[in-house]
């Protein structure tokens, strides 16, 4: 389900009652086909959960070790499907973001869309299949950046 958001509250009945009446006048509903996803995704089995934690860290783990032999800079980051990246010198995270995508054919979320915090950064995916990965990942290499 990534990129969908889904979320839940549980806490004092009056406090989620109260947040219940705020819910309705803020925000619209979620889609019914992301509530349907979402109760399933739920109610997977154990081991799936282990499986889909595994493909995500063996994944993590293969392209930090990529990053690295190209000497560029990533976050490590435990619990998420995304790595930041810093961006090359002389760079700003937007300018970089929509060169990785013109020169290279890849699409990157600048830092700066997630605050000012996030300036000097980009955040990919890890949500793309393997042969995805790997293909980005060799334009990357083949821009010399780093």
């Amino acid at each position: 389900m990534a990129g969908w958001r889904f979320g839940f509250a549980v806490g004092n009945a009056s406090i989620i009652r109260a947040f219940k009446k705020l819910h309705t006048h803020s925000y619209s509903t979620v889609f019914g086909a992301i509530q349907d996803a979402a109760i399933a995704a739920l109610n997977l089995p154990a081991e799936r959960i282990a499986q889909l934690t595994a493909v995500y860290h063996q994944r993590r783990e293969w392209v930090l070790r990529r990053l690295a032999a190209l000497r560029w800079p990533a976050r490590d980051a435990q619990g998420t499907f995304f790595l930041w990246l810093g961006v090359p010198p002389g760079y700003r995270s937007q300018e970089f973001a929509r060169l990785l995508l013109q020169e290279a054919h890849i699409l990157v979320a600048p830092g700066t869309g997630f605050g000012a915090g996030g300036e000097g950064f980009i955040r990919i995916s890890l949500t793309a299949g393997d042969e995805a990965l790997s293909n980005a990942l060799d334009r990357l290499a083949r821009l010399a950046l780093f």
